[in-house]
């Protein structure tokens, strides 16, 4: 059985590593979040130019230029 003094050291242990675990990981998720929106704008763009040019032109072929576009506002 697990002491509370070995309880306790193994804690004060964890949680630093804890700690720099988590800024490790919140580091490249925050410059992923930062660039996607303006990643999302580029891809929208692109899927609206591939939407016109289709030959036979459907309202339903700019749906995922605009969904992406939406996206990008919804995480700005």
């Amino acid at each position: 059985m697990i002491k509370l003094l070995t309880l306790s050291l193994l804690c004060l242990f964890l949680i630093p590593v804890i700690l720099v675990a988590l800024l490790l990981f919140s580091i490249p998720f925050a410059i992923v979040m930062a660039v996607l929106p303006w990643l999302l704008r580029i891809a929208a763009i692109i899927l609206l130019l591939r939407g016109l040019m289709e030959s036979p032109f459907h309202w339903s072929a700019l749906a995922p230029a605009g969904v992406a576009f939406a996206l990008s506002v919804l995480l700005r």
